[in-house]
């Protein structure tokens, strides 16, 4: 388990270093980088100012990136979303609700089996009509585990922002004179991480 997580602590530091810098293999994941970072410097001057439980907004907020992050390492790479990550996830959002307003637990719980069972209605419907996957699953049970962080009504929020991080995406492919073929599969797992990462740092208040 130690070697997993170096691993992945590993994978991590370089996709950031690599996006951050625009370097290859990861230089068009730049926006989903300074999005992170900038929610960072969000955080820190707005957001904890304006919040009466900032200490445990503070650790929850870097224990969110952390694992954010390391989605968006591992999917860029590998095209997956892995169980262990969602699962720190849905643990962290769980907690923090717990620790903020415990009786909102149950109602969080509630509403990312709702956002699970919608997402992956949507997923089905979509590979139905278009012959192929829109969403990796890996994606649907992300969507379910970032729904006890932000709850289900930011949801809508959390997949439009996804998809504008998404088109930034494909403009710097674009960019690189890189050609798409419509089926081709594209990694959204950072983007979501990205969209959520934005949507927890402008709290409830902002977005």
């Amino acid at each position: 388990m130690i070697q997993t997580l170096r691993k992945t602590a590993d994978r991590t530091g370089q996709f950031m270093g690599n996006a951050l810098t625009c370097r290859s293999p990861d230089r068009e994941y730049a926006p989903v980088a300074w999005a992170l970072v900038a929610g960072v410097i969000w955080l820190s001057v707005v957001r904890l100012a304006m919040d009466p439980d900032w200490i445990v907004t503070t650790a929850a907020s870097f224990y969110l990136l952390s694992v954010l992050a390391a989605v968006s390492a591992i999917d860029a790479r590998y095209g997956i979303i892995p169980d262990s990550l969602v699962l720190g996830l849905a643990a962290g959002g769980a907690t923090q609700t717990y620790l903020v307003s415990p009786g909102q637990l149950l109602e969080r719980s509630g509403e990312a089996v709702a956002a699970f069972v919608a997402v992956s209605v949507f997923r089905s419907t979509y590979r139905l009509i278009r012959g192929h996957d829109g969403l990796g699953f890996g994606d649907v049970k992300f969507v379910a585990a970032g729904v006890l962080w932000i709850g289900i009504v930011r949801v809508p929020g959390l997949i439009l922002v996804g998809v504008l991080s998404a088109l930034a995406n494909l403009a710097l492919l674009k960019i690189e004179r890189r050609e798409l073929c419509g089926q081709e599969p594209i990694s959204f797992g950072p983007h979501l991480a990205v969209a959520l990462w934005v949507i927890w740092v402008m709290g409830p208040d902002l977005f």
